[in-house]
């Protein structure tokens, strides 16, 4: 990797952006344990909430709020190994035809990117007053 420095256009606005994200991330961290307690009182909710007989999308009111059951049907994707796999051992297809039909018929989604800001291997940075992590 090269230093920062060697891109003229980077060298006077990356600098306060990494240390901004920096100082965010280590925010962030500090409130991951309470995201995940509030995550297994609202399982805990949930299953009473199943036990009392209530249905999906139904609820009750308790000290001023609504209080609901919610559900969702788990995402469905094809496994397109096993796909291929019944195709020409169950239907009798070639491999070849079969591979050229999936990569045909297959879509894909516009590519998403992103920065990340790790420390580099082996580099002394300061550490965040926040977490005490680096």
């Amino acid at each position: 990797m090269k230093d920062f420095t060697e891109y003229d256009t980077l060298e006077e606005t990356l600098p306060p952006l990494v240390r901004k994200q920096r100082r965010l991330e280590a925010q962030i961290v500090l409130l991951v344990p309470l995201a995940e307690e509030e995550k297994a009182l609202r399982k805990e909710i949930d299953g009473l909430l199943v036990a009392a007989g209530i249905d999906k999308g139904d609820g009750v009111q308790c000290l001023g709020y609504d209080v609901c059951h919610v559900e969702r049907v788990g995402t469905s994707r094809l496994n397109q190994d096993a796909l291929i796999a019944e195709l020409v051992t169950n239907g009798g297809l070639r491999r070849e035809w079969v591979d050229a039909m999936i990569l045909r018929i297959t879509e894909v989604g516009d590519p998403s990117s992103w920065a990340t800001v790790k420390p580099s291997k082996g580099s002394k940075v300061r550490a965040n007053v926040a977490t005490g992590k680096r």
